[in-house]
């Protein structure tokens, strides 16, 4: 059985443009995952989903503070750091595929000086 998950994104240009995002997503799984990450945490492992990021059709990333001095890596120690310094939402293949091939599991690295909660949503195909 499917799940929708309805998306609506409103942006507005003070003094100018205002543009509307509506749709919904058909999923066969979503995962909500709230963590906590501990000031001076260094690489905390969060599990995402099984399987490749191609099952991937959506993928939230919001915490409770943001700055430079928050960031993440996809799939392992060696990788990249992005800076989690606003909401991050990557809709579809292109901007998953993004992350790479393998987006099983998130590792958050906090140096903002307090504790943060993380909230993730995934949202896949189950049947790839």
């Amino acid at each position: 059985m499917s799940s929708t998950i309805n998306l609506t994104l409103k942006l507005n240009v003070v003094g100018g443009p205002s543009i509307l995002v509506t749709r919904g997503i058909t999923v066969e799984a979503y995962d909500k995952i709230d963590v906590t990450v501990g000031a001076s945490d260094s690489d905390k492992v969060v599990e995402i989903q099984p399987g490749a990021s191609s099952q991937v059709q959506m993928l939230l990333i919001k915490s409770s503070e943001y700055g430079t001095d928050l960031t993440y890596k996809v799939q392992d120690a060696g990788a990249t750091p992005i800076v989690l310094d606003q909401d991050q939402l990557f809709l579809g293949q292109g901007a998953v595929g993004l992350l790479g091939t393998q987006i099983d599991r998130l590792l958050f690295t906090n140096n903002l000086g307090n504790d943060v909660t993380i909230e993730i949503l995934v949202g896949r195909d189950a049947t790839p």
